[in-house]
């Protein structure tokens, strides 16, 4: 009797500690899901990826998104978040996310320059899966109008050969809702895993 009463006072020790373990799981994702609360719409837009097809926030609702303004002659800051960015995606495909439920958009303010033949050249250098990381243009003045609706500041320099410009990524929920924005050490090339992370906790919820 005092045998069966250990056997099941120890499973009841074990089920607990499992219990206990599934909880703090659960805790973490939910405080995950809730530590970027929504900030604001993400404003809406229309652009044309290399491919020729026409991305918008609208037609990409349902997935959560990375969104990165820049320009590909920049000679700083641009090509480490854009590598950075690539590891988001390599980050993204290793956990078999390929496109389904998240969506990464490079858009340029430098259209100009940043002609469809470059900015496919250009998203080479980074093995961007083009189904699911968009390189994005549109007419210049309407894409620094959308950079600015989304806070990033830009001003040209040299004639317009460089810009000043708001370095930030921005998390954009499913439903089309600014959530968080990736500055200064955030943009960190160790940083990929959190922010894919960030990802794929914002596709589930």
């Amino acid at each position: 009797m005092k045998k069966n009463t250990a056997i099941v006072a120890g499973a009841i020790v074990v089920l607990l500690a499992v219990g206990a373990v599934i909880g703090v799981i659960l805790y973490n994702q939910l405080s995950k899901r809730s530590a970027y609360p929504v900030q604001k719409p993400a404003p809406a837009f229309t652009f044309t990826h290399v491919d020729g097809s026409e991305v918008s926030i609208e037609n990409t609702n349902g997935k959560a998104r990375l969104v990165y303004f820049y320009f590909s002659h920049c000679p700083n800051v641009c090509q480490p978040t854009n590598y950075l960015i690539s590891q988001v995606q390599d980050k993204l495909q290793a956990n078999g996310e390929t496109g389904e439920h998240t969506a990464l958009f490079s858009i340029t303010f430098d259209p100009e320059r940043d002609t469809t033949e470059r900015l496919k050249e250009y998203a080479g250098k980074y093995n961007a899966d083009l189904n699911h990381w968009y390189f994005l243009r549109g007419e210049v003045e309407y894409s620094r109008e959308i950079a600015k609706e989304y806070g990033i500041a830009i001003q040209e320099l040299d004639g317009g050969e460089d810009f000043a410009h708001t370095n930030a990524m921005i998390l954009v929920d499913k439903e089309g809702n600014i959530r968080h924005y990736y500055l200064s050490k955030a943009l960190e090339p160790d940083n990929a895993a959190n922010i894919a992370s960030d990802l794929m906790a914002l596709a589930k919820e």
